[in-house]
Protein backbone atom coordinates (compact mmCIF):
# COMPACT_ATOMS: atom_id res chain seq x y z
CA UNK A 1 0.00 0.00 0.00
CA UNK A 2 0.95 3.26 -0.75
CA UNK A 3 2.88 5.75 1.63
CA UNK A 4 0.74 9.06 2.46
CA UNK A 5 2.33 12.34 3.69
CA UNK A 6 -0.58 14.13 4.58
CA UNK A 7 -2.07 12.79 7.78
CA UNK A 8 -5.58 12.11 7.35
CA UNK A 9 -4.66 10.95 3.30
CA UNK A 10 -5.43 6.97 4.17
CA UNK A 11 -8.97 8.51 5.67
CA UNK A 12 -9.79 10.35 2.33
CA UNK A 13 -8.17 7.76 0.21
CA UNK A 14 -10.63 4.96 2.02
CA UNK A 15 -13.44 7.93 1.88
CA UNK A 16 -13.25 7.44 -2.00
CA UNK A 17 -13.53 4.21 -2.34
CA UNK A 18 -16.76 3.83 -0.51
CA UNK A 19 -18.46 6.18 -2.52
CA UNK A 20 -16.90 5.54 -5.74
CA UNK A 21 -17.84 1.53 -4.66
CA UNK A 22 -21.31 2.47 -4.29
CA UNK A 23 -21.59 4.74 -7.43
CA UNK A 24 -20.02 1.54 -9.58
CA UNK A 25 -21.32 -1.26 -7.76
CA UNK A 26 -20.67 -3.77 -10.70
CA UNK A 27 -16.57 -2.66 -10.73
CA UNK A 28 -14.64 -4.46 -7.86
CA UNK A 29 -13.74 -2.57 -4.81
CA UNK A 30 -9.94 -3.75 -5.27
CA UNK A 31 -9.49 -2.36 -8.69
CA UNK A 32 -11.78 1.12 -7.54
CA UNK A 33 -9.28 1.23 -4.51
CA UNK A 34 -6.04 0.61 -7.00
CA UNK A 35 -7.41 3.63 -9.43
CA UNK A 36 -7.79 5.35 -6.03
CA UNK A 37 -4.23 4.53 -4.32
CA UNK A 38 -2.64 5.30 -7.78
CA UNK A 39 -4.14 8.52 -9.23
CA UNK A 40 -3.83 9.83 -5.69
CA UNK A 41 -0.56 9.27 -5.88
CA UNK A 42 0.41 10.78 -9.12
CA UNK A 43 -1.63 13.57 -8.16
CA UNK A 44 0.58 13.82 -4.74
CA UNK A 45 3.74 13.93 -6.65
CA UNK A 46 4.28 17.04 -7.77
CA UNK A 47 1.72 19.14 -5.38
CA UNK A 48 2.46 22.08 -3.57
CA UNK A 49 -0.99 22.24 -2.17
CA UNK A 50 -2.71 19.03 -0.99
CA UNK A 51 -5.58 20.42 -0.01
CA UNK A 52 -7.64 19.85 -3.43
CA UNK A 53 -6.07 16.08 -3.57
CA UNK A 54 -8.82 14.17 -2.63
CA UNK A 55 -11.74 16.23 -5.08
CA UNK A 56 -9.14 15.86 -7.90
CA UNK A 57 -8.36 11.89 -7.26
CA UNK A 58 -12.09 11.21 -7.05
CA UNK A 59 -12.62 13.21 -10.63
CA UNK A 60 -9.63 11.42 -12.32
CA UNK A 61 -11.09 7.84 -10.83
CA UNK A 62 -14.68 8.64 -11.80
CA UNK A 63 -13.47 9.53 -15.47
CA UNK A 64 -11.56 6.20 -16.12
CA UNK A 65 -14.03 4.05 -14.54
CA UNK A 66 -16.68 5.74 -16.98
CA UNK A 67 -14.32 5.43 -19.44
CA UNK A 68 -13.99 1.61 -18.60
CA UNK A 69 -17.69 0.91 -18.35
CA UNK A 70 -19.94 3.63 -20.06
CA UNK A 71 -22.75 1.60 -18.60
CA UNK A 72 -22.36 2.66 -14.90
CA UNK A 73 -22.89 5.93 -13.14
Amino acid sequence: MAEFRAPDARSSVDQIVKELAADFGTTPVDTIEQLVVGSFGELAEGARIETYLPVLTKRVVRERLRTQNPSAA
